[in-house]
């Protein structure tokens, strides 16, 4: 327990560093808000009028897939703020070397450069998610319970560790190509798929998003959850293809990092 507790304690560090660093730009802080903010009406407004012309998509209504569309919202933008900045930074560090720095301070590597930058805007829009996911469920007339919320709550971590573990292998791939970045670019692409209804996917597409990139369990287990209370199966099925893309994902970060030639050497 004592190094869960310093890593936390580190955490807690570099997140205020981090807050100082962004609060020293306040303009972009009201940028991303506002950039991020209108995206996300943009999606609302295009399932407002896809609702005009149908009743459900795949079962699902209009105000249920508000709450899939914000929940999805919710799960990004907490990523964004969180973990994204610093895994987006590492090509840029085995580049310049700036990683050889990290090596050297006695914490766990990975940890270090997922944890190294934050973006303060994303939390605000995180917080409108969640408002617009309760107006949702109010329309519904649907009033989960504490359980349900936990299980919702634990569920947004799983999205999280999912987002994460899909992101850390793309970026580990830096340790290979020199331009990693041009990867990263379809990391934004396939990042909308989490929107989905699952249940609107038939074939190769569902196989492959389900379980080789679990993106369409990411908001949809949590909204379903939210909406039909606890499902044993969809619930497993979630955690055991989270917990195996992260494994997978440091196992494969480990593995370029011994390939990290120092930029002193």
């Amino acid at each position: 327990m004592r190094p869960l507790f310093h890593l936390l304690r580190l955490w807690l560090i570099q997140l205020r560093y981090a807050a100082t660093r962004e609060l020293a730009f306040r303009a972009n802080f009201f940028v991303w808000i506002i950039v991020e903010l209108s995206w996300f009406v943009l999606q609302l407004a295009f399932v407002d009028v896809v609702y005009h012309h149908v009743d459900s998509i795949a079962g699902w209504s209009r105000p249920q897939m508000i709450v899939l569309v914000a929940t999805n919202q919710l799960i990004q933008q907490i990523f964004t703020a969180f973990l994204m900045p610093g895994l987006m930074k590492l090509p840029e560090s085995v580049r310049d070397g700036k990683l050889d720095f990290v090596l050297l301070k006695p914490a766990p590597p990975q940890f270090l450069i997922s944890t190294s930058h934050l973006e303060i805007g994303p939390v605000a829009n995180a917080l409108i998610a969640a408002v617009v996911v309760g107006y949702a469920l109010q329309q519904l007339h649907v009033t989960p319970d504490l359980p349900s919320l936990f299980l919702y709550c634990l569920l947004i971590l799983a999205g999280l560790l999912t987002h994460y573990a899909l992101l850390l292998t793309l970026v580990s791939l830096t340790f290979w190509i020199v331009q990693a970045e041009s990867v990263l670019l379809g990391y934004y692409s396939i990042f909308q798929v989490a929107r989905i209804p699952r249940e609107a996917t038939t074939g190769w597409f569902r196989f492959l998003f389900t379980f080789a990139l679990p993106l369409l369990l990411v908001a949809n287990i949590p909204a379903a959850t939210l909406l039909h209370g606890f499902q044993l199966g969809p619930l497993l099925l979630f955690l055991l293809t989270c917990l195996t893309a992260a494994l997978f994902a440091s196992l494969f970060f480990q593995l370029g990092l011994r390939r990290y030639q120092s930029a002193s050497s």
